[in-house]
This record gives C-alpha cells, structure tokens and sequence, in this order.
C-alpha cells in the first residue's frame, strides 16, 4: 500500500473526539497534502518543504475551525492510503495543497500532533507533539 501524508486540520473538540472515538470518521474529511499542484508552484523546492507548505494551509485552516474560548490551533499528521486521498470539494480548493481523504482516519495512522503554545501569535511556528503525548495536549486545550 502507497501512503501519502496529510495534515489535519482540528480544533479541541474534534481532538476531544479522536481521542474518545479513537478515529475521525466523519467523511469526507478536508486535508493538506503535497499535490501535483503544490509540487509546480515550487518546483525547485524539495520535499521538506512542499510538506511545510501543506502544513501551513493545514494551519491556516484549523484557525478557521476555531470556536469561542479556543486559542489554540492543532494539526494532526498522517499516513493514510493514498487511494483514499483525492481532489477537495470545490468551496475548500482555495488552497493548492487542499485535498479530500474518503475513509475514517484512526487514531494509529497519526504520527504527530502540531499545536500552539501558550499565547501564541498566528505567526507563530507551532509546536511538535508524537501521538503519545496525547493525553498532554488535551490537558493543554
């Protein structure tokens, strides 16, 4: 199986969430990938950094998602099927690295979690947290 790695855009609810249900299962499920699109735009750039900039939209994107109350953005980052990753629904293709993932996405294809630190700016680089540390970060949210 091929697997791409996607980015997941989340707020602490949906972190709440993954954490009971141990899966996002509500699909289709807007992500941020290296696409074809992503690739062109920077061609001379490497691989490091084409995920930097899906990141980035995946950032961008979980700041949108934010409710009352909410400060902190939170990204999740995972390997899924690559079968399972396809073009976004139009009203989320703003972004080139935008893509639509079609299956639940459980919590053991997570790799890491990128979240805000305390009173962090919208320029701010966000913080790396490995899966494990989940309990952590819900603590912080």
């Amino acid at each position: 199986m091929t697997v791409t790695r996607i980015y997941l855009p989340l707020n602490a609810s949906m972190l709440r969430s993954l954490d009971n249900d141990r899966v996002l299962a509500e699909v289709p499920i807007l992500a941020y990938a290296v696409t074809e699109a992503v690739r062109a735009a920077a061609s001379t750039a490497g691989q490091d950094e084409w995920e930097y900039t899906a990141l980035s939209d995946a950032v961008r994107s979980s700041a949108d998602l934010l409710t009352p109350g909410e400060s902190r953005r939170i990204v999740a980052a995972a390997d899924v099927s690559s079968e399972d990753v396809g073009p976004p629904a139009p009203e989320n293709a703003i972004d080139e690295s935008a893509v639509s993932i079609s299956e639940s996405v459980a919590l053991n294809r997570i790799a890491s979690f990128h979240v805000d630190g305390d009173e962090a700016s919208e320029d701010d680089e966000l913080l790396w947290y490995d899966v494990t540390e989940l309990p952590a970060i819900l603590a912080l949210v």
